[in-house]
């Protein structure tokens, strides 16, 4: 248990207050729901257009999603039943109704049982990442990668499909930088994982989802490794670009990917894949074998995936002639994973699920000098199991149970000059949590939805090498809660141009870590459809990230340096203290975020999304070490002024020196505290400032050519990154530069279909 501040409890609660006042006072309970419905449905694609039905009926609809994402539904406006307009929906779509009760509805392909004519994997929920809502639109933009989208691709490994969306960027954790530069340490990945980065601010900014549920983080950086998901056994991915901790926590400062994994499927599926460059080295194969049965009550699914990459070397590319032919630029790989999922009806009114992953990673890479060769080996085991219950509660009310357990392993192996090292690094992650949801009362704009929640989660973090103690060895416990709430403002209408439709969303959260104390987070959103065609949105909400175990916990160091290398100009024989490692007083870093966009789909063209999103994310207290380069930390550069005591006082040294962990002497004379000039603190800090703004663009059309159909999609990003490591100080921009986020990342691509056949073309664009 714990407890939270009156003040901030009241921060995070008044907002949540005022939203229920002002829906009290827009009308009172209506007395009976109406058989018939005011509808405002653009033309869009069955599945939007399904989403559509479920929120303006409050009916919960469950449906193959990407076949109804595969076909495109007519505009629909006007007061009708609801079983005219899912009648008008399902028309052609490949869909029918297979149960039906006043609340719910579920859906089914025409053909059941044959993936090949259904193009699914069976009846999954309508689950839409950024609100715990069912039935509720979120107000921030989101990406859905649907299966089809997947299989369009010719990707192999999620990690490649994801690397290749322009919201998601390089600089941070991935499997091309084997180790990096002191300033960007973040960079090194010498476990080969794949993560992702959102908007370009570091693979620790990005919640990472499967099924709605954490993963482990993975290294000693903390960002989450997506390669031992099977691309195989995603159904589809949500991609929010926004921040969400009022939703989900710490590290959702840039955004939230859910990957939500198949669940029901009848059938066999093996499936080999190889790919080969144009220019030799880096050839990779994939053998997948997907397996289940599925009937009303209970299902079982398993998937086996082997992949392997073969190295790409130096020698194989004329760009790196200079290095030496045997060092990798990209290192060897083999990965085995296993997919299990199960769950059952247990009565009229409970399910229960089970979804694991078991995945095993080895690689090889080797960087050559001309005196000796180095080489990596790493070996990364990992898990997730998530037990979830659903229980159908009075009225429409739904209470959802998870207890969910991830972890990996790090064992990383070195030579050099045949001498022999390791490290060991461990992640854990054990959490259990409780939300609800469901319609609080009537009014006559519409229904008013709550979701509320709470949980508990450990986390733990142990980085050592064998012989050695622990130099890391932590855990820490996350208690919290957060509430949802969905207001109609007005009530749904064609007839009223420029105010066909305005809901709010408004959600808090407040969370209780035991190494650092408190971070709550608030998020409004709203949604507005001044007429049939066009959808605004928009959204504004304060995240946060916790320090992560290295930068808390890492050994606290203390060096004593002669003042001349690090930069001092002053007479010989002085001599410098630098702070290095951990610090326990770390603060979590916070942003606040806002976006404003549309989604415009006219009705004369049927078919065709056009989506904008402008976005502004403020990240304060970012930690980072401050000084860099070391040599220069006496130079007098301003940037480094704030971390610099110049002429500390004896009784300050000695309590520096006394508090380390380990102390180092590298002065060329005895430790003299008249002869210490500087004082650095290059220990980790809250101290950068990043200002990220922003456009993302999207477009996508479909066009019926008789016998055949064209599909067009083009995607683009524009991001600019500024950072400052004090207020006083000019800011940097990072955007654009090596080891952080391009400027511009756009990909474009059209599919033909016809007699059976497909082909896909796409072309990916990255800037300087």
């Amino acid at each position: 248990m714990f407890t939270i501040s009156r003040f901030r409890l009241r921060q995070c609660g008044t907002a949540l207050a005022a939203v229920m006042v002002l829906s009290t006072c827009a009308g009172a309970q209506a007395m009976a729901q109406e058989r018939t419905y005011e509808f405002n449905i653009p033309a869009e694609d069955t599945a939007r257009a399904l989403n559509d039905f479920s929120r303006q009926t409050d009916i919960q609809i469950l449906f193959p999603y990407d076949v109804a994402a595969g076909h495109s539904a007519p505009a629909i406006t006007g007061k009708f039943t609801s079983e005219e307009v899912l009648s008008k929906l399902l028309e052609g779509s490949g869909l029918e109704i297979a149960a039906r009760t006043e609340k719910s509805i579920t859906l089914r392909p025409v053909a059941v049982g044959s993936r090949a004519e259904s193009g699914t994997d069976g009846v999954t929920e309508v689950i839409v990442t950024g609100t715990h809502l069912r039935g509720g639109g979120p107000t921030s933009p989101v990406h859905t990668l649907t299966r089809t989208d997947i299989d369009r691709s010719g990707y192999s490994q999620v990690g490649d499909l994801m690397k290749s969306l322009p919201e998601n960027f390089a600089g941070g954790q991935n499997p091309g930088v084997f180790a990096a530069t002191a300033g960007n340490i973040a960079n090194q990945n010498y476990s080969n994982a794949s993560t992702v980065n959102l908007r370009g601010l570091g693979t620790d900014a990005t919640l990472v989802l499967v099924n709605g549920h954490r993963l482990s983080s993975d290294s000693a950086f903390q960002g989450v490794d997506i390669s031992g998901v099977p691309l195989a056994a995603i159904q589809r991915i949500e991609v929010v670009p926004d921040g969400a901790s009022a939703l989900y926590g710490a590290d959702a400062v840039a955004g939230v990917v859910n990957m939500v994994l198949k669940k029901t499927y009848s059938g066999l599926d093996v499936s080999a894949e190889a790919g080969l460059s144009s220019q030799g080295g880096g050839a990779e194969k994939t053998i997948s074998v997907l397996g289940g049965h599925a009937t009303d009550n209970w299902y079982a699914l398993a998937n086996v995936e082997y992949f392997k990459q073969d190295p790409l070397r130096a020698s194989d590319r004329a760009f790196t002639s200079d290095v030496t032919p045997a060092s990798t630029l990209m290192d060897a790989i083999e990965r085995k994973t296993l997919f299990l999922s199960a769950g059952a009806k247990l009565g009229k009114h409970v399910d229960v699920s089970f979804t694991g992953l078991l995945n095993d990673r080895q690689s090889l890479g080797v960087t050559e000098y001309y005196y000796g060769r180095y080489t990596v080996d790493g070996h990364t085991p990992g898990y997730s199991a998530a037990l979830t219950v659903d229980v159908d509660l009075p009225r429409d009310w739904r209470m959802h149970v998870s207890g969910v357990s991830s972890g990996s392993h790090n064992t990383v192996g070195t030579e050099f000059l045949g001498m022999v090292y390791g490290s060991y690094l461990q992640n854990s992650s054990q959490y259990v949590e409780l939300t609800a949801d469901g319609t609080a009362f009537d009014t006559p704009a519409g229904a008013v939805k709550l979701a509320f929640g709470a949980g508990h989660r450990k986390e733990r973090h142990q980085e050592s090498t064998p012989g050695a103690p622990d130099y890391i060895g932590a855990t820490r416990d996350v208690d919290y809660l957060f509430g949802e709430a969905l207001v109609p403002l007005v009530v749904p209408s064609a007839s009223r141009t420029g105010l066909h439709e305005l809901e709010f969303n408004l959600s808090a959260r407040a969370e209780r870590y035991s190494d650092f104390g408190q971070a709550n987070s608030p998020k409004l959103g709203f949604r507005y459809v001044p007429f049939n065609d066009l959808t605004l949105r928009g959204s504004w909400g304060q995240s946060f990230k916790a320090p992560s175990f290295l930068q808390m916990y890492q050994s606290y160091t203390v060096y004593l340096f002669d003042a001349d290398s690090a930069g001092y100009s002053g007479a010989p024989g002085n001599q410098e203290i630098l702070t290095y490692g951990g610090n326990r007083d770390l603060r979590p870093e916070r942003s606040t975020s806002w976006t404003i966009g549309g989604d415009f789909h006219p009705a004369m063209l049927n078919g065709l999304t056009i989506s904008a999103t402008w976005f502004d994310i403020d990240f304060k207290d970012r930690v980072v070490q401050p000084i860099n380069p070391l040599s220069s930390a006496l130079s007098g550069n301003p940037q480094f002024e704030p971390f610099v005591v110049w002429d500390p006082p004896a009784s300050l040294q000695a309590d520096i020196i006394g508090r380390a962990d380990t102390y180092y002497n590298y002065a060329s004379t005895p430790y003299d505290p008249a002869k210490v000039v500087g004082l650095a603190y290059n220990n980790y800090q809250n101290a950068t400032e990043q200002k990220v703004r922003g456009v993302d663009l999207s477009v996508r059309q479909s066009f019926d050519l008789g016998r055949a159909k064209l599909d067009v999609f083009g995607n683009a990003a524009w991001l600019h990154i500024d950072q400052s490591l004090a207020p006083s100080l000019p800011t940097v921009e990072l955007s654009g530069t090596i080891f952080n986020a391009p400027t511009l990342k756009a990909r474009g691509g059209l599919t033909w279909q016809g007699g059976g056949f497909s082909a896909t073309g796409i072309v990916n664009y990255i800037s300087d």
